[in-house]
């Protein structure tokens, strides 16, 4: 269920699982971590990587009700054993989304009534 709404209702698309749900201070923190298949070199494109290390990124989205709710990303340091290259998985920022342009269509409906 709730990978479902991370999906849905917060962008988190393939790649990253949810883990857990927290209730604390009147917020809702969903828990998300990388799936293997995201450990790639960025360099050298190898999937050879290695941990080392994280942190955790926290990520306030839209809420549910009048209850605040944030996404909490683990952001892995890796290293590639190829290329010994050092990065970090980014954690899932929604993409942008197209937008309407509503006042277009009402200036041209109302010109079409002239």
């Amino acid at each position: 269920m709730s990978q479902s709404l991370l999906y849905h209702a917060f962008g988190v698309r393939e790649g990253y699982q949810y883990v857990r749900t927290s209730y604390e201070d009147g917020c809702i923190r969903f828990v998300i971590e990388p799936k293997k298949e995201l450990f790639v070199c960025p360099d050298c494109g190898s999937t050879e990587v290695i941990r080392k290390g994280r942190r955790w990124r926290e990520l306030q989205t839209v809420p549910i009700g009048l209850k605040p709710v944030f996404l909490i990303a683990e952001v892995p340091k890796c290293q590639c054993q190829k290329c010994q290259h050092r990065f970090e998985l980014s954690p899932p920022l929604p993409t942008p989304m197209s937008t309407t342009r509503t006042h277009s269509k009402r200036s041209s409906a109302t010109s079409k009534r002239s």
